[in-house]
Formats: structure tokens, sequence, C-alpha cells
């Protein structure tokens, strides 16, 4: 977060690699002078508003593009009925979710979708184009698919 400039109702993504954690940059500071961030962890299981560096994890993170269709007030205080109630799932209710529940848009994951419609090309390419599609092939182009949907659709940087 050194050169990163936020402030309270920023929406942030975290780069983990395969995929981006969603967070929602709060009104609160930690002990350590930065921003607590709230979202929904699998790690915690549930909603949960945090230090800027438990979430991160000295992760690259990114100010995104995304704005809240509430105003900080009521996106803030929306976010925080579901500390400790949102019960996580990769699925239903990921950090993605979360975070455009309390903004106000339309609950979604852009990163879910992206991954399942590239695993359905990646198992349909296979099914396609091998001699012998067996189980095992087509699990591994729907992984791959996956892999490569999920990767695809990371949000941008609101400076970009």
């Amino acid at each position: 977060m050194n050169t990163l400039s936020v402030k309270p109702g920023d929406i942030v993504a975290t780069d983990f690699g395969l995929y981006e954690h969603w967070s929602i940059v709060t009104d609160k500071l930690c002990d350590q002078g930065l921003y607590m961030l709230i979202s929904a962890t699998k790690r915690n299981g549930t909603v949960i508003e945090e230090p800027w560096n438990v979430v991160t994890q000295g992760k690259k993170t990114i100010v995104s593009n995304v704005s809240s269709l509430n105003t900080i007030d009521e996106m803030l205080q929306k976010a925080r009925t579901q500390i400790g109630r949102w019960k996580y799932s990769v699925t239903d209710n990921n950090c993605e979710h979360f975070v455009t529940w309390a903004s106000g848009a339309k609950v979604t994951s852009n990163q879910l979708a992206s991954g399942l419609t590239g695993g359905t090309v990646g198992a349909g390419l296979v099914a396609a184009c091998s001699e012998n599609p067996t189980a095992l092939k087509l699990l591994g182009g729907f992984v791959l698919g996956v892999g490569i949907g999920v990767a695809a659709s990371k949000i941008t940087n609101k400076s970009s």
C-alpha cells in the first residue's frame, strides 16, 4: 500500500494470482494507521472488517473502476450488517458477490461467470479436438478453461 491512495468507499481488488479478492475500504483506521477493509472471505467463512495488511497479505492491490450506487455511508452500513452473518460460498456468496451487494449493484461475480464459461469452452474444445475425449481429458480442459476465464476477468484500475 506504499503508493496506493485510497479513501473510504473505494472498492479494491487484491491479486492472489489466479483470482482477485474484492474488499471495501472502510472509514476506520487500524493501529498501524492504515484503512480497514471489509470483505467476505473463505479464510473466515463470513464477512469481517480487518486491517489492510491482514486482508491483502502484502499482495498487489488496486483501486477498482467499480463504483457504488449507494452513498459511502449506505454501503458501509449495509456491509457491516453482514459481519459474522454472511455465509461465504465461492459459488453463491463470495467476495465479489458481497461487494456488489453492498454497493447496490446487481449481485454477480464476473470471476465466477468467466471461470464457468472458460471451463465449458475448455471442455468443449477437448471434446471437439480429441480423438478419444476421456473424462480425465475433459476435466483437464475444464480446469484449464476455468483458470483462463478467471484470470481474464480481472478488474481494471481507476488510475489506468
